[in-house]
């Protein structure tokens, strides 16, 4: 990828409670998580369909499961919940880039809660561990409006985040909707988004034309105390790779 200098971080900017910080990843940053999506892409560590034992190609003589890597379409029955993108769990093949994303999340975090300081108890504390790197293709997305934590397994979850890992011409679409607030943020190079995973943030994402595919890392940040479902998920996939 051609190199180009990174336009300067300005501040958060704030929507209805969505947090939205231009330019705040650099150019390099977000060029080194597409590459690492499309390394383990080509090397066809992804399955298209389910099969009867859930699995997929081994890595270094470590078998995953599809809920690691992801056709979208296949996320749900029959292909079902409008979903048609690709995703990736970055904690299962590279610890260390897992780490330098939620560092930078957690950068992002900092400035979300000098607005909204209740997220912050030191008798309740929040984390992200969970990095899902996803390519949406031209004619893909996920089209049907839902909220992170409008599922019992998800019930944690406070707050989404999002990197745009590159552009999108408004043109083309691609941008994430939000109903109630009435918003569409478009993909642009470095923006991180976040936004509450509860009900009143209802969100999907808007069809994609042109020829372009988006890339996006994402994740949550999750209430610890009872959070043992998605942190004993992280931690199993991190544990699997230092084997």
């Amino acid at each position: 990828m051609t190199e180009q200098q990174t336009p300067k971080y300005e501040g958060i900017q704030f929507y209805d409670h969505i947090g939205v910080l231009d330019n705040f990843a650099t150019n390099e940053f977000c060029d080194s998580l597409i590459d690492l999506f499309e390394f383990w892409y080509t090397k066809k560590y992804f399955k298209n369909e389910r099969s009867d034992e859930n699995k997929v190609t081994s890595i270094d003589g470590h078998d995953f499961t599809l809920d690691h890597f992801n056709d979208g379409q296949s996320q749900f029955p029959q292909g079902g919940m409008g979903r048609k993108d690709h995703q990736l769990y970055l904690e299962i093949c590279d610890c260390t880039m897992t780490a330098e994303v939620n560092k930078v999340i957690g950068l992002a975090f900092e400035e979300y809660v000098k607005e909204y300081k209740g997220l912050v108890s030191d008798a309740d504390p929040v984390s992200s561990w969970t990095v899902k790197l996803q390519r949406t293709d031209p004619g893909g997305g996920y089209h049907v409006w839902h909220c992170e934590n409008g599922n019992f397994l998800y019930r944690d979850r406070v707050l989404t985040w999002m990197i745009y890992l590159n552009d999108i011409p408004p043109e083309s679409g691609g941008g994430t909707d939000f109903y109630y607030q009435k918003r569409t943020f478009h993909p642009k190079k470095g923006t991180v988004v976040l936004w509450p995973a509860a009900y009143t943030h209802m969100h999907r994402g808007a069809f994609l034309t042109g020829e372009q595919s988006k890339y996006i890392a994402t994740g949550w940040f999750i209430r610890e105390p009872g959070n043992v479902t998605e942190k004993e998920i992280s931690d199993k996939r991190q544990m699997k790779l230092e084997e």
